[in-house]
């Protein structure tokens, strides 16, 4: 009998602990799009489009054949607000192209107020065309 009080016990204890909400810094939830392209115009595919640093966290993607990208993000307000732009295929997608940061922090929508799980926001981030040099 106490083996089953002591099991039912124990089972009660870690239902009402997994229940507990864990505490997020606030981030905001944002969607971030545009173009890339070489000096001439031409659509850059295979570029990778990450947000920087260890505050980031969510999806990352690469160009696609028209040079678009799009995707969301996670991202802490204490965080340096820049997406990277690097070309990783080297001459794969016509050329090796110079790494470039953009910096996004004037470019998103005013935060709410958090929530108990750290959400504190979202908007659009459109990047327009974005264009790379060469090596």
């Amino acid at each position: 009998m106490r083996k089953i009080l002591f099991g039912i016990i124990a089972i009660a204890a870690c239902t009402f602990a997994g229940c507990e909400k864990d505490k997020h810094e606030p981030y905001y939830v944002l969607y971030a799009s545009g173009t890339v392209v070489d000096e001439s115009g031409e659509p850059i595919q295979g570029i990778h489009v990450y947000p920087e640093g260890d505050d980031f966290y969510g999806r990352e993607g690469y160009t696609d054949y028209q040079g678009c990208f799009s995707g969301y993000c996670h991202v802490a307000p204490r965080s340096k607000w820049i997406m990277l732009f690097e070309d990783v295929d080297g001459d794969y997608n016509g050329g090796e192209y110079q790494t470039l940061t953009v910096d996004i922090s004037q470019k998103v929508t005013a935060p709410i107020a958090p929530d108990e799980w750290g959400y504190s926001g979202s908007g659009h981030i459109e990047l327009g065309t974005i264009v790379l040099k060469k090596k």
